[in-house]
C-alpha cells in the first residue's frame, strides 16, 4: 500500500514537472554565444509584442513625417538584415517626441524618438537602431519578462486578440502589457547594455556604416546629459551611470574592428 502511494506521488510529481516544462526550450543564442532556456518562443514573443505596441501608442504619437520615417526604416532594414536573429520581422518607427530615446519591445518592433533622430547623423542613427536590434537578437526583453512575470499571464497576453470584447480579460492584458512596456523603458543591466553596444558595432560595420557611430552617438548623448534640459534626455540615460564605461568599451571595440 505504501509502495503504491509512493508510486502515485512520484507519478504526480513527474506529471507536474512535465506540465511546467512544456514550452521550455534550450537554444544556442548566436548573439550571446551561449545556450539559453526560454519558455517564450518566437511566436509567443511576437504575440506579446503586438499587445505591448498598443501601450506604446497610448504614450506616444507616431511622427507624421513620411520622409523621416522612410529614412529610419531604410537604415533599419540594412541593420536587420545582418542581425544574429532572423526568426522574426523587425519594424522601425519614429515617435513624435523630443526625448532623446530609443527602445525595442518584444517581437522586433524598434522605436526611436524624433529628438534623437534630429541630433544624430546617419552612422549614429544606425548605431542606435543596431543597439536596439541587438537587444532583440540577444532576447534581453524575453529573458527579463519571463523572469519577472508569470507564464500564464504571458501566454494570455501573447494569445489575446485586441478585438475581443471580454472587458475583464482586456483589462488584465492591458495591465500586463503596460508592465512589460515599463520594464523595457527601465532598461537592462550594465552587462546587457555593453553586449548590445558590442553587437551594434558589429552590425553597423556589416551593414556598411561607420562602426565609430556608436562612439560618437554615445558622446553626443553624454554631452546632452550635462545640459540643463533633463526633460529631453530623461529616458535615454536608463543605463546611467555607465555611459562613460560604454564609451570606453565602444572605443576599444570599434578600434579593434577597424584596425
Amino acid at each position: 500500500m505504501y509502495g503504491k502511494k509512493l508510486l502515485l506521488l512520484f507519478t504526480f510529481c513527474a506529471l507536474l514537472a512535465t506540465s511546467f516544462l512544456i514550452g521550455c526550450t534550450t537554444i544556442y543564442n548566436p548573439a550571446t554565444g551561449k545556450k539559453e532556456t526560454f519558455f517564450i518562443n518566437t511566436a509567443t514573443e511576437v504575440g506579446i509584442g503586438k499587445n505591448v505596441a498598443q501601450e506604446v501608442l497610448k504614450e506616444y504619437k507616431v511622427l507624421d513625417d513620411k520622409k523621416r520615417q522612410e529614412y529610419v526604416q531604410g537604415i533599419g532594414r540594412k541593420i536587420a538584415s545582418v542581425s544574429d536573429r532572423q526568426d522574426l520581422t523587425y519594424s522601425f518607427t519614429v515617435l513624435d517626441s523630443e526625448e532623446l530615446n530609443a527602445f525595442a519591445i518584444p517581437g522586433g518592433s524598434i522605436y526611436i524618438n524624433r529628438g534623437l533622430v534630429d541630433v544624430l547623423d546617419e552612422d549614429e542613427v544606425a548605431a542606435v537602431l543596431s543597439h536596439e536590434v541587438a537587444h532583440v537578437a540577444a532576447r534581453h526583453a524575453a529573458k527579463r519578462i519571463q523572469s519577472q512575470m508569470g507564464y500564464q499571464l504571458l501566454m494570455t497576453i501573447a494569445l489575446y486578440n485586441v478585438n475581443k470584447q471580454d472587458e475583464k480579460l482586456a483589462k488584465t492584458v492591458a495591465q500586463g502589457s503596460a508592465s512589460i512596456f515599463q520594464l523595457v523603458l527601465l532598461g537592462y543591466s550594465r552587462q546587457d547594455e555593453l553586449l548590445a553596444d558590442q553587437l551594434a558595432i558589429k552590425y553597423t560595420h556589416k551593414a556598411g556604416y561607420n562602426p565609430w557611430g556608436m562612439v560618437t552617438s554615445l558622446k553626443k548623448l553624454h554631452e546632452h546629459s550635462k545640459e540643463d534640459d533633463s526633460w529631453r534626455v530623461l529616458a535615454v540615460f536608463r543605463s546611467h551611470p555607465y555611459l562613460t564605461d560604454r564609451i570606453r568599451a565602444a572605443e576599444a571595440e570599434a578600434g579593434a574592428l577597424v584596425d
